[in-house]
């Protein structure tokens, strides 16, 4: 039995080890999560061209997100409507009001025609970043809790 247990727990400790990131793959996890975009301002514009909400919508949130300066694209499309309204959060020292409707009207060969209604501030809280829930698309990492401390713990007694 205790020749079980042994094999066991080195089986356990192979498999932990095996899967926990190396130092590479932290620092690359680190340098993502200090990239992350602080909104200052949230621009209002209706798009003109959009056919659908999935392959549009994609298209504009993946060329937005790509500029850096992107934290949350918001899509209220309405089938049927020959304009949807979409709110892009940004950061104004990294990407201007401008550069942002160039870029969405360059998507796909001119597909789009975009008409800015305006633009609004973001009130930041106390961490320094906006209060609005959303999804943060950059940030592709994951970390496991440490199983081999709480393995161990059961081991020894």
């Amino acid at each position: 039995m205790r020749f079980t247990t042994r094999s066991l727990s080195l089986a356990i400790f192979v498999l932990l080890f095996a899967c926990s990131p190396n130092e590479q793959q932290k620092s690359i996890s680190k340098s993502t999560q200090s990239n992350k975009v602080v909104p200052n301002q949230i621009l209002v514009a209706e798009v003109e061209g959009m056919v659908c909400k999935m392959g549009c919508g994609g298209a504009i949130r993946k060329e937005l997100v790509e500029t850096k300066a992107v934290s949350r694209v918001e899509i209220d499309y309405q089938e049927g409507s020959q304009k949807q309204t979409i709110k892009v959060h940004f950061d104004t020292q990294l990407i201007s009001e401008t550069q942002i409707v160039r870029k969405l009207e360059k998507i796909n060969n001119k597909q789009f025609k975009v008409y800015p209604i305006g633009t609004s501030e973001i009130e930041s809280s106390s961490s320094g970043a906006s209060s609005a829930p959303g999804v943060n698309m950059s940030e592709t990492s994951f970390e496991l809790p440490n199983l081999i401390g709480i393995l161990s713990s059961f081991i020894t007694e």
